[in-house]
């Protein structure tokens, strides 16, 4: 079998950790199959067994539907994997991941968005020979919203980066709580950054510190440290050395920022959406994301609880 995988978000974050996640997984499988990997020019991250064909259609437009699809057809693909929830226009099977339903539960500046993103999933879910997702909070979203065969939609939860594993938990962590992820909506970071304020005022030694994103604007606040976009390593070392990560988002459809602090040794603030329940078990302490006052109390406890 020749299975094609639309890799145009091989750079992004989130997406784009699932793609090279699952290239190198596969690489390491070393099955039967063949693998063509469509991503742009220049791309990192591509298993060098794998057949590279450059495709630099542009993202959520009319033609990346038509050319990802004839790009698969020409390199020979009998199967065609979308790791996003557009798929494109081919007259071979598809397989698409969904990796959450959250473009459809915000509130978009553009109504077209919301109209678009719920067209595009729904087209996915019904032309998709499999759904896979990582979840299965996510799995249950799917089948209810569109009402497909829960068979269809398969659980395929994210791995974590064996750079994040560590033997055991730092005995002297540094006094921060660390937040990783973007500045959207659903993520919360507006209650955890009141949360944090509110737990910082019984100790003045805590910090916050926030990557993944420019969160410049929150840095006027005591105690906040914006670190912005950081690599790989410096992720790892901000994970082990912090308190806990805190992640209070609304929703998710995994949450790896938790799975990898976990793998990291490091404690764990989480809301209560299914999924990161889901993925947090009994690990984790649970916070109500839409309770400023739970999430500071969990901090609280954390910051006063070496166990």
């Amino acid at each position: 079998m020749r299975i094609a995988i639309d890799a145009r978000k091989i750079a992004d974050f989130g997406i784009g950790t699932y793609i090279r996640g699952l290239l190198g997984g596969l690489a390491e499988i070393q099955g039967e199959e063949q693998y063509v990997v469509l991503a742009p020019r220049g791309a990192e991250g591509i298993p060098p067994a794998f057949e590279h064909v450059v495709v630099e259609s542009p993202h959520y437009s009319a033609r990346e539907l038509v050319h990802v699809g004839w790009k698969a057809e020409r390199a020979g693909a009998t199967l065609v994997h979308a790791p996003h929830y557009v798929v494109p226009l081919s007259l071979r099977p598809s397989v698409v991941t969904i990796h959450d339903l959250i473009h459809l539960h915000t509130r978009h500046g553009n109504p077209l968005a919301g109209l678009y993103a719920r067209s595009m999933i729904g087209r996915a879910v019904r032309t998709g020979r499999r759904v896979l997702t990582v979840t299965a909070a996510v799995k249950r979203d799917i089948v209810k919203t569109f009402g497909c065969d829960p068979e269809k939609v398969i659980v395929t939860p994210n791995g974590v980066d064996d750079a994040f594993r560590a033997a055991a938990p730092n005995p002297s962590p540094s006094r921060y709580f660390l937040y990783v992820g973007n500045d959207k909506p659903h993520k919360n970071v507006e209650r955890l950054v009141e949360a944090f304020t509110r737990a910082r005022a019984g100790a003045p030694d805590l910090r916050l510190v926030m990557a993944g994103a420019d969160f410049a604007r929150y840095q006027p606040r005591g105690g906040i440290i914006a670190a912005g976009f950081v690599s790989q390593g410096e992720l790892r070392t901000l994970y082990r050395d912090a308190l806990a990560l805190v992640q209070p988002s609304i929703e998710e459809g995994f949450g790896l920022p938790a799975a990898e602090a976990m793998a990291s040794g490091t404690a764990v603030i989480a809301s209560n959406a299914p999924a990161l329940v889901e993925v947090t078990g009994d690990a984790a302490l649970h916070a109500d994301a839409l309770s400023v006052d739970s999430i500071a109390a969990a901090m609280e406890r954390i910051a006063r609880d070496d166990a």
